[in-house]
Parts: C-alpha cells; sequence; structure tokens
C-alpha cells in the first residue's frame, strides 16, 4: 500500500488542477506581467513575510495596489512555474473586472491546518466581495491560492418580487440555526390547488442560489435561476439558496475543521428547503422533488433517505461513482492533452497501476482522527472523502422506489456518459419509473457546446449562454406527470 504522503499528493494535484487551470487560462492571452506592472497609486506597497500576523493582508494589498511582482516574491517554486507574476496579475484582474474596485477590507482569518498557514482575505469591492486565500508553506512561502466571489451584506432582501407570471418569495434557510442561508421560493401566480415543487442542490464547490460556482471568475450565466422561472411558468414551486460554503465557509471550517462532511456542506440545508416546501400550504407536500446538479445529483439518493422523502429525484449531471473516481478521471484526460513523452507514460503508467483504487481503500482503513487531520492545501480533509466512501451512492439507489429522472450532457467533461450514464442504466435497469435523457451538443450546465478538449472548459464557461430549451421543458414535463 502506498503511503499516507502519496495518498495526500495526489489529492492535493487532483483537486488542485482546476483553481490553478482557471487562473492561468487567461495567463497565455496578454503580455508579461513583469513588463506591464503598475507601481500603484500609493507607491510599492512592502509586505513583511516573516510578520504572520500581516502578511496574508499585505499581499492582498499588493495586488489591489497593482504591485503584482512584490506578491510574487513569495511564490515557491511551484507557484511560480504555475502563475507567476504574469498569471497572478490576469487571475487578480479578471476578478476585479467583475467585482470592481476595491473599496475596503472586511476581515481576514486563519484557517486552521496542521501542515500550512492558511489566510482568507475579504475585500469589498464596488459590484461584490472577493475572498483571497492564501496557502503559506512551514517555509513562509506561497505555496497555493485561490479566489472566489462572496456577497457582500445587502440592506434589505426581504421583499417579495412581483416577476411575469411568477413571484420571488425570500426565505431563510436554516433560520434561528448557526448557519442561516439566504434563499428564493419561486411561486407561480394564480394558484388555486396545491401544485407540486421542486428543491435545488448545488454541485462541489461553494455557489450561490443562481447555480454561479465561486471558483469561476467572470462566470455569466445563472442556470439555477433559469430553472426555476422556467418551472414556475410552468405549475411548478422551486426554492434555491446558497450554498453553505459560499456564505458560512470559513466560519463552518474554523468550528468543524478536518471534520466537514457532505451532511454539514450539502445535505442538512436540503433537507431544511424540504420542510419549508412540505409545510406551505400552496404546496403538495406529496409531491416535492429534488433536482441535484453534478455532486448534488450523487447526494440526491442519500438526501431522499437522509429525510428527504421525495416524490421523484433529478440527478442532473450527476454521477454514481466516487468523487475520487471522477476526479481522477479528469486529471487522466487533462494529461492526455497536455502532457507528452516521459511525463505522460509516467502520469499514464500511475493511473493504470491502480492507484485510484489503492488510495480509496488507504482513506476507508484511515482512523477517524488521523483521516480529520489530513488536510490539504485546499481545505478538504480525508475525512471528508471517507464519509463519500462508507456512504456509496449505488447503495442509496438500489432501495429507492420513488421515480427517477436521470440526464447527462454528452459534451460534459467533468462527469462523463461514456461511464456514469452507463453506470446509471446498469444500476436503474428494469424498473419502469425511470427516464433517461442524454443530450447532443451540451455541456456540464446543460448549454450549448462545442468544444472537444477539458482545457477549454473555463474558456466555453466564460460565454453568455443559456440553459437548453429542451432540457427545461423535459424537467417540467416529468415533474406534471408524475
Amino acid at each position: 500500500m502506498r503511503t499516507k504522503k502519496t495518498i495526500v499528493f495526489i489529492m492535493s494535484v487532483l483537486l488542485l488542477l482546476l483553481a490553478v487551470s482557471s487562473c492561468t487560462k487567461g495567463a497565455n492571452e496578454s503580455g508579461n506581467g513583469a513588463n506591464n506592472q503598475s507601481e500603484g497609486e500609493h507607491g510599492a506597497i512592502v509586505i513583511e513575510w516573516e510578520n504572520h500576523d500581516l502578511r496574508a493582508e499585505q499581499f492582498v494589498l499588493a495586488l489591489s495596489n497593482g504591485d503584482y511582482s512584490v506578491a510574487a516574491e513569495g511564490f515557491d517554486a511551484d507557484m511560480n512555474k504555475a502563475l507567476g507574476v504574469r498569471g497572478l496579475r490576469n487571475a487578480w484582474e479578471g476578478m476585479v473586472k467583475d467585482a470592481g474596485e476595491i473599496i475596503d477590507f472586511s476581515s481576514t482569518e486563519k484557517v486552521p491546518h496542521d501542515e500550512y498557514d492558511i489566510y482568507n482575505v475579504i475585500s469589498i469591492h464596488e459590484n461584490t466581495g472577493i475572498v483571497t486565500r492564501i496557502v503559506f508553506s512551514q517555509d513562509g512561502l506561497v505555496a497555493g491560492l485561490f479566489f472566489n466571489f462572496t456577497d457582500i451584506p445587502e440592506t434589505s432582501d426581504t421583499e417579495s418580487v412581483q416577476n411575469d407570471g411568477f413571484t420571488e418569495i425570500p426565505v431563510i434557510i436554516g433560520e434561528n440555526t448557526e448557519y442561516p442561508l439566504k434563499g428564493v421560493m419561486t411561486l407561480p401566480d394564480d394558484v388555486t390547488d396545491k401544485i407540486p415543487a421542486v428543491v435545488l442542490v448545488h454541485g462541489s464547490g461553494a455557489s450561490d442560489m443562481n447555480g454561479v460556482p465561486a471558483a469561476l471568475p467572470g462566470y455569466p450565466n445563472a442556470p439555477f435561476k433559469e430553472i426555476a422561472e422556467y418551472l414556475s411558468l410552468n405549475g411548478i414551486a422551486v426554492i434555491r439558496y446558497d450554498k453553505r460554503t459560499l456564505t458560512h465557509g470559513a466560519a463552518m471550517m474554523q468550528q468543524l475543521g478536518g471534520g466537514l462532511t457532505v451532511w454539514e456542506e450539502t445535505i442538512e440545508d436540503a433537507i431544511s428547503a424540504t420542510r419549508i416546501l412540505k409545510s406551505d400550504p400552496r404546496i403538495d407536500e406529496n409531491r416535492v422533488y429534488i433536482l441535484g446538479h453534478s455532486l448534488g445529483g450523487s447526494l440526491a439518493p442519500r438526501i431522499h433517505a437522509s429525510g428527504g422523502d421525495y416524490a421523484g429525484l433529478i440527478l442532473f449531471a450527476g454521477t454514481p461513482r466516487s468523487l475520487i473516481e471522477v476526479i481522477a478521471d479528469q486529471q487522466l484526460l487533462f494529461a492526455l492533452e497536455t502532457m507528452e513523452g516521459k511525463e505522460l507514460e509516467e502520469t499514464i503508467a500511475l493511473f493504470e497501476s491502480g492507484i485510484v483504487e489503492e488510495q480509496e481503500a488507504a482513506i476507508l482503513n484511515m482512523p477517524d482522527d488521523e483521516a480529520k487531520a489530513e488536510v490539504d492545501a485546499s481545505g478538504v480533509s480525508m475525512y471528508y472523502f471517507k464519509d463519500l466512501l462508507q456512504n456509496p451512492t449505488e447503495d442509496y439507489i438500489k432501495d429507492i422506489t420513488a421515480p427517477f429522472l436521470v440526464m447527462q450532457a454528452e459534451n460534459d467533461m467533468q462527469v462523463f456518459a461514456d461511464k456514469d450514464f452507463a453506470m446509471y442504466q446498469e444500476l436503474l435497469s428494469g424498473r419502469d419509473n425511470v427516464v433517461f435523457m442524454l443530450y447532443e451538443g451540451l455541456n456540464h450546465f446543460f448549454m450549448p457546446s462545442a468544444i472537444t478538449s477539458i482545457t477549454d472548459i473555463f474558456d466555453e464557461y466564460k460565454i453568455k449562454a443559456s440553459v437548453d430549451e429542451q432540457v427545461l421543458r423535459d424537467i417540467a414535463e416529468w415533474v406534471n406527470m408524475n
């Protein structure tokens, strides 16, 4: 069996891949940041790298002041290779393009970790906030860097909004708990009888109620909002809400540390949202459905068994396989497209050696305390993955008799039609209350796609698009028929 160090290294590489790719993709599209660097409005910023209490905020201050070379001075060798001054400049300016100019700093929080010094610096901008997560190695160098958008507290979001054909009613998921979340129930106009309803559940990573992933800076689309509005125009109530990791990620990590699982991240809030719908007198409590996207689709059967008790389940670009397997497939596909020669041969040999299966077995055999302590630079512990491995999706599917609508896109390069969709077909074969829908020319968000390479997905995700109308129509018809 491979050592724990090898396991953690592979997990870190797999999880870091998408974050680094999203930042560096734009780095090749402009000139060298070092040559074009601004000295900032108020002179160059000096970062006191030895001062652990100040260096994180000074790092972000340097970015906001245009002192990219100063900020990059603290990069370790891997960060210099992956990002460098040019990539850092493009990543930050890509965020600021949407967030607007910086106004102030909101807070700087230290994230508990045994191996790294990790800080979240929240800056307030004209349009939204930015969370900059800086990972310092034991040598005091910047070993990881992540940017996410975050909401700025609004002065008022308690009034209903009347639209043409439906009303958006603000709700609070988890009200009177440690982690209340803003949400919206979309209700059709002219409701004269009890109507069906759908709970929308996010995929992996922090996302807002509209389905906008925080890890995709500049993402211009709102798939959950589109789904909610279309369904409500067709007689179906919908509830959607900000994901807990978006609103309370830092506080939750500080409280739970490596003990975080999908229960706290996703399941608990989905059940709370379901209860709001089932207790509403306008909703038929026996016709409440769940639509889970990506990881939310994988978790939908578990949410159903944990108290959701849905009339039917819509698996929207989900997977019945383990998250580790899916990430490994993404990594291998990325390697096949970007590597060559000996590096590619070694990478293929690593995956063919059964490293993924060994990794899963090693995580399952870890004592809980050890799994909680093994937290990688992205903040995800081995305990998180252990919980998923101990609760495989297929075990829940076997015990569910409710109807399923399984929806997959052929151009999806995050989950795969030839593996994930095919496995759903195998697990649910022989049932007369299951519908399988496979769509040509659509991506992971069921929007038009023309790419053939995983390295292009971040460029495609920046294109303004809409959820395919046939997909929306199929969801509405299936809900109204069941």
